[in-house]
């Protein structure tokens, strides 16, 4: 996908009325920001921006695009009326600053001097975290209405880039349903439905694949706009404990984020602490829970940019409704503070009692207060460490491994390569093409590899995203003890994940160089009377193949290996039977997508291929797994139906569908769903009993059931089936974990579901079942019998050696089968699409067929 087009409007400019009163937003609203009981609608956010927009000339409002369900995305720009006046010169040097090469140490110190530091503040990324968009509002007069000389200070010192909502959508999906439910009891309950379209709280971890509509103007706010020194991720957590996380953050740190980096966001969120403090706010905690090892949020990704990322954490209300709690009720945390008592990190903790919407939102505006002020007064410094950070990079870049990663021509899926190339591009990543052959590391590579340099000022974007994770082995009490968990992810290898043969160079090297943009390949669509093959190597193929089918092109899988071009085509590939108007669509789609239909002759047999009915399963738990699901199948135009409990209790699914997936969730998920009494009725019980026994009537009347990830574990539970887990779950002596890493599995081939990928195949593993199969189940890929680890962290890896990670299980006249890991997870794994979107057109190939 092409980078989202800048679109800065200003937002209801009104002429020059900036002498009416400007509104409160207690007066616009009806009610105070924070008052129980009490949210403001996204119109309401809006058009009390609109009328703070038209009321002075310290604040400018831009609409930067739609969200994902067409709502303005908005952004506020805060300071004095003459740093608005100059917004472009200020944007011009925060770019140059942000790339300093040419740029000299004299000229960086002028620039600082003279310069405005650039803050940006983006609340409610996650929308039942309410109180950042509310407070948001209250911000904004404050700063553009007060005469404080501290906030004079901070307006001529400083521009503010606030935005509202990080998620505009979700303000209303929150709202609506809590307004819905109130008085009920299910009052401050999240919705039953995702609060992102697609993503729902995985929103913040889309920040280096820039999947989403958000994220990319976002993206483009970030890394080719305004080049913040300082951003705030302003967030909600549970509320057990803690009133109110600030950095510094807990252990490990990422050996890719600056340690000058590491010491501002030390002082940002000491300063945020004491600014607390000094307010009299208890319950604030540092050092703890949250850590800086993963790549991927909001605030994480900033870091590999030289900038600081900030985050709060407040503990939550029941969405708007207050809550009472006791002291002795509180607990504490297995990362930073094992009770609930006084230490360290922790030198108030907050002695119970109410705890209201209006508490957030007053920790909130300090803690936004504290940034600016901060900012304001070391002005000079920020501006000219962010120059520094940026030598610091390339620097490293000239003089320590590695040196670049190539990406050479001779890939398996040269459009993997391009999205890869495009992914790293979007984040800012300057990449290089190879003019002539080259040699590195005493291998030749030709002209046209692909160089992406260490010596840039975005390095630790760069290599975090290309080499592999090794998570540290922490220990809870000493060597020997229990391991420590991790908060989120280990392992995200861009490389391993999409497909894409990527080589280190580790000893410097010369090469004829120049700068590109990635460009998907670029192929002519020859004439053939007989009809064309797709090698089946890319998802492209397939978005190919849906497109094709859809338009009434017959298509079908080759059983055995052919030559076509002058090249041998694996077994697998799709070969589409010439008929009017199939060189003019392929010759279309090799302009959009990059496909490369290859002109041969026909094969005598194969699989013959149609159009899948398939189903989805969308539970009443705001499933993100099924969110992300949406998002592939719709990213390469597989028609789908969403399926929910009653359909599937009303049985009859064979009418409809020949293929129903059941997104990740545990087993009592699917089957309870949410209790009776904590939601409305419709919303309750999840699929039953009778969905079960529906499903598996589907099944041997010829359906096929796909089970991603955790979802497995109910077809082992329930179906019967001659496979067993490779794991036991309730296994203490000796345990096992493996959150969120890349392992090697070795896969079968020539078996339909592996058409198109090579063995060994990297796949995504989060605590995922694995399998020992019997009888008549097929295992499809198999972990070796070493350490499968590829990147990230393992605990206990000779407990999944030879088990199976894939498995076709055939059952009466259809078929169940079993994704141990994520072939989709969070929309990155591009390599094991290719295995998901083969399951699905497996439930309707028919083998054997000869060929028309």
């Amino acid at each position: 996908m092409s980078r989202l087009a800048a679109i800065l409007i200003p937002f209801a400019l009104l002429g020059p009325a900036f002498s009416q009163e400007v509104p409160t937003p207690e007066s616009d609203l009806g009610f105070q920001v924070g008052a129980d009981y009490k949210l403001a609608s996204w119109k309401n956010i809006l058009d009390y921006f609109a009328k703070l927009d038209a009321s002075s000339e310290r604040i400018e409002v831009q609409t930067l695009g739609e969200s994902t369900e067409g709502r303005p995305f908005i952004m506020a720009l805060i300071s004095s009326a003459e740093n608005l006046a100059r917004k472009d010169h200020i944007k011009a040097a925060q770019k140059r600053l942000a790339d300093p090469r040419g740029l000299s140490e004299r000229d960086a110190r002028s620039m600082a001097e003279s310069g405005t530091a650039v803050v940006l503040i983006g609340c409610n990324i996650h929308a039942t975290e309410v109180a950042s968009s509310q407070m948001s509002m209250e911000l904004a007069y404050d700063l553009v209405t007060s005469e404080d000389p501290a906030i004079q200070v901070m307006r001529d010192r400083v521009v503010l880039l606030l935005v509202p909502s990080l998620n505009p959508d979700g303000v209303d999906i929150v709202r609506d349903w809590y307004r819905e439910t109130l008085g009920t009891p299910w009052e401050g309950t999240s919705p039953p439905w995702l609060y992102h379209k697609y993503t729902g709280h995985d929103n913040n971890r889309d920040w280096f694949m820039l999947t989403q509509d958000e994220t990319r103007i976002m993206n483009r706010v970030h890394y080719e706009e305004w080049f913040p020194q300082i951003i705030y991720d302003v967030h909600q957590m549970g509320n057990k404990g803690a009133r109110f996380f600030v950095p510094p953050f807990f252990d490990p740190l990422n050996p890719n984020v600056p340690p000058l980096l590491q010491r501002q966001i030390m002082l940002v969120g000491a300063h945020m602490a004491h600014d607390l403090q000094a307010e009299g706010k208890p319950g604030v905690i540092t050092s703890a829970v949250y850590d800086m090892w993963w790549h991927g949020g909001y605030r994480t990704v900033p870091y590999r940019h030289n900038i600081v990322g900030i985050l709060s954490e407040a503990a939550s209300v029941r969405i708007a409704s207050p809550i009472f709690q006791l002291e002795k009720d509180l607990t504490g945390h297995r990362r930073g503070l094992p009770n609930y008592w006084l230490q360290a990190n922790f030198p108030e903790p907050w002695p119970g009692g109410w705890w209201r919407l209006r508490d957030i939102v007053e920790y909130q505006k300090i803690a936004s207060r504290s940034i600016l002020k901060l900012a304001s007064t070391q002005k000079e410094d920020w501006i000219y460490n962010f120059y520094q950070l940026g030598m610091q990079a390339i620097n490293l870049g000239k003089n320590e491994p590695p040196f670049a990663y190539l990406i050479p021509p001779d890939q398996h899926d040269p459009i993997a390569a391009y999205e890869l190339k495009r992914t790293l591009s979007e984040g800012g990543v300057e990449i290089h093409r190879a003019k002539k052959s080259l040699q590195a590391d005493g291998v030749t590579y030709p002209a046209g590899t692909t160089v992406v340099l260490m010596a840039q000022p975005y390095r630790a974007h760069a290599k975090d995203l290309l080499e592999r994770q090794r998570y540290p082995d922490r220990r809870i009490g000493g060597e020997d003890g229990e391991p420590e968990r991790p908060y989120d992810v280990t392992g995200w290898t861009l490389p391993l994940q999409m497909g894409v043969r990527a080589v280190e160079v580790v000893t410097p090297f010369k090469a004829n160089l120049s700068v590109i943009e990635p460009r998907l390949p670029d192929h002519r669509v020859g004439s053939s009377s007989s009809g064309y093959y797709l090698e089946n190597r890319t998802n492209n193929d397939v978005w190919a193949l849906n497109r094709l089918l859809a338009k009434g092109h017959s298509a079908y899988w080759t059983d055995k290996p052919t030559r076509a071009s002058g090249r041998t085509i694996g077994e697998g590939a799709i070969w589409l039977p010439s008929k009017d108007g199939l060189q003019a669509d392929l010759t279309s789609m090799a302009t959009e997508t990059g496909i490369e239909p290859l002109p041969g002759r026909k094969p005598d047999r194969g699989y013959r291929l149609k159009q899948p009915r398939l189903g989805l399963y969308q539970p009443w738990t705001s499933n993100m797994d099924e969110g992300w699901t949406r998002w592939v199948l719709e990213r390469y135009d597989f028609a789908y139906r969403t399926l929910h409990d009653a359909e599937l209790k009303a049985g009859n699914l064979g009418e409809r569908y020949d293929v129903i997936i059941l997104p990740s969730a545990k087993p009592g998920r699917l089957l309870k769903g949410h209790a009776d009494g904590t939601m409305p009725r419709q919303y309750v019980g999840g699929m039953g009993d009778q969905g079960v026994d529906n499903l598996l009537a589907f099944v041997r009347e010829g359906g096929t059931l796909i089970c991603l990830g955790d979802a497995s574990r109910l077809a082992l539970d329930r179906f019967d089936l001659p496979v067993e887990s490779g794991l036991d779950e309730n296994r203490s002596d000796d345990p096992f974990y493996a959150p969120g890493s890349i392992l090697q599995v070795d896969l079968d081939v020539s078996h339909p579901l592996a058409f198109g990928r090579t063995s060994p195949q990297p796949v995504y593993f989060a605590q995922s079942p694995v399998f020992q199969v019997s009888g008549n189940a097929s295992s499809v890929a198999d972990y070796p019998k070493f350490n499968p680890l590829m990147s990230g962290w393992i605990f206990g890896h000779e407990q999944i050696h030879g088990n199976s990670a894939l498995v076709d299980v055939p059952v009466h006249n259809g078929r169940v089968i079993l994704f141990g890991f994520r072939p989709q997870h969070r929309a990155q794994p591009h390599s094991t699409f290719k295995i998901l979107f083969n399951a699905i057109y497996y439930s309707v190939a028919t083998p054997n067929v000869s060929v028309r």
